[in-house]
């Protein structure tokens, strides 16, 4: 707990503080600018906060800069710090005189606090904690339909998220954010490397013909297998269609071949036969042919014949050429067929077509497998968000219930005559506040009192700050039984107030018991008053 702290600007010096409720008391005339809401202030800085820096500037105009040493207690064992206005990123360790001797940025020294205070919550920060029920004029949150909200821009979903860390209940929402935050980059991973052609990517339809293809080389790769544990198998069967292919370009090539030999018997005979022409042994079969006239034309044929001798002789040689054009492929044949049938070609044909097969096979089980993977974390990423939301719901659910069933109770003891309570209804991303039957100001702070008293009850918070201009609406009998309650809790509170006359004597007696320093227009806080530039008030 904090325990004190000093500074040479406190006209006291130093103020100590205990435990429960600590009031900065003001005077019963309700003298303003005395130093309440800057006490209240300046404990808000010590526990970490820098809107003293900005709001309370005058301060610094008026005395300089300036520092505070103060002490917490915990378990007996105290911690001094010193931290100033020159250098407010700063908290110094020190030792019991406030000498400064190790400097700490402010986060490191509010995860001291944190520490020490048992927030438990990884996720929450010591100020996060505290700041918005630290309700100090000047701060931004004071609205009383909005009582999470630390300053009046915040966004809804994060002063929810606040709530749910302080109750020690947001691990458990982070662990199966984190899972699913996890899938979630696995699929933008896999996504883009099919993106980047790294992995295949396919489409269901795709997926389902694959499967199909895969059932099918699956089983020509086990007929193969077989195949070659079975000896009596005839492997040849395996490559029977390049044989039966073969075959018909071995026997179309012999056709091609004995066509192209009739042509080339043809124009040699043709040219043998135009070489002469005898007519004597016509005279035994015909004794009074004219021989004269026959020779006559077979002089008209030879000049003919001589004419296209030439390309007679060309013709011939191209059908020869083309013959042996056709020789040399039927051999090929021949020796490709000789090579199928060789024992040792064939297993190198087996383990080709195996490696094919098993080629294509890998080929089609990668692309669904990665289609399988990609399917198996989507249909996961579903399933997270549905196991987050009904998280968050429960969580949300269990929450405020409590906070409302603290709302009724709290608000019942305040109010006597059982008021309706104020109710909260809590969203995962939103709330609202709702004062029902009554929308007067000072059942509203009353209310904001109350939502404070209830978290601060429930929950690890381990302060509440409370200035003066909250209790200045509130009817005086609310105002007792809030200080009554206030003086039951065990945890520090820190409030300020004046004109406590109008109170009756119990609460005056409690206020002026649990006071810290009592102010008044003549008494104040700082060792000078710049209220009336031509008043100094000095120790």
């Amino acid at each position: 707990m904090l325990e004190k702290i000093k500074s040479t600007i406190f006209l006291k010096g130093a103020i100590d503080f205990h435990q429960g409720l600590n009031v900065v008391l003001g005077d019963n005339k309700g003298s303003n600018s005395i130093g309440k809401s800057t006490l209240l202030m300046i404990v808000d800085f010590v526990f970490g906060g820098n809107t003293y820096i900005s709001h309370n500037s005058d301060v610094v105009a008026n005395l300089g800069h300036h520092e505070f040493g103060f002490t917490f207690n915990f378990n007996n064992t105290k911690y001094h710090f010193v931290r100033d206005t020159k250098n407010p990123n700063a908290v110094y360790k020190s030792n019991n005189s406030y000498e400064k001797l190790e400097e700490l940025k402010v986060m490191d020294f509010t995860k001291i606090l944190k520490s020490l205070y048992e927030l438990e919550s990884d996720q929450l920060t010591f100020r996060a904690a505290v700041s918005t029920y630290s309700r100090v004029w000047g701060k931004e949150n004071n609205n009383v339909k909005r009582p999470l909200h630390s300053f009046a821009q915040e966004n809804f979903g994060q002063t929810v998220t606040k709530l749910i860390k302080l109750f020690n209940k947001y691990d458990a929402i982070e662990l199966q954010d984190r899972e699913l935050k996890k899938l979630e980059d696995q699929k933008q991973v896999l996504n883009k490397a099919g993106t980047y052609k790294l992995i295949p990517k396919i489409n269901k339809t795709k997926f389902k013909k694959n499967i199909k293809e895969i059932e099918s080389l699956t089983e020509d790769i086990e007929r193969l297998g077989k195949s070659a544990y079975i000896p009596s198998c005839d492997i040849s069967e395996i490559i029977s269609d390049e044989m039966i292919s073969l075959r018909k370009m071995k026997k179309r090539l012999i056709d091609e071949r004995e066509y192209y030999i009739s042509r080339l018997n043809r124009t040699t005979k043709t040219i043998k036969n135009s070489a002469g022409a005898g007519f004597e042994d016509l005279f035994e079969f015909f004794p009074n042919v004219n021989v004269e006239k026959l020779q006559n034309i077979e002089s008209f044929h030879q000049g003919i014949s001589s004419i296209l001798s030439d390309e007679l002789e060309n013709a011939k040689k191209e059908l020869a050429s083309k013959i042996d054009e056709l020789e040399q492929k039927i051999n090929n044949v021949i020796e490709k067929q000789a090579q199928l049938l060789n024992p040792d070609e064939e297993l190198t044909v087996f383990i080709d077509s195996l490696i094919e097969l098993s080629t294509r096979l890998k080929s089609l089980q990668l692309e669904n497998q990665y289609y399988k993977k990609l399917s198996e974390i989507k249909e996961d990423i579903d399933t997270k968000k549905g196991e987050l939301q009904e998280l968050k719901k429960k969580i949300i659910e269990e929450i405020n219930k409590a906070i409302n069933t603290k709302l009724k109770s709290i608000n019942d003891l305040i109010h006597e005559d059982k008021r309706t309570s104020p109710q909260l209804n809590l969203t995962y991303n939103k709330y609202d506040y709702e004062i029902v039957d009554n929308t007067g100001t000072g059942k509203a702070y009353t209310n904001l009192l109350i939502f404070d008293l209830a978290i601060l009850t429930l929950s690890k918070l381990p302060f509440i700050i409370h200035d003066s201009f909250l209790f200045k609406n509130i009817e005086k009998e609310a105002v007792e039984q809030i200080i009554n309650f206030y003086n039951k809790l065990s945890k520090q509170v820190f409030i300020a107030i004046d004109i406590i006359d109008m109170y009756n004597k119990e609460t005056q007696r409690i206020l002026n018991k649990k006071k810290v320093i009592q102010l008044s227009k003549d008494k104040l806080l700082t060792i000078k008053d710049w209220r009336d530039s031509n008043k100094e008030q000095t120790e």
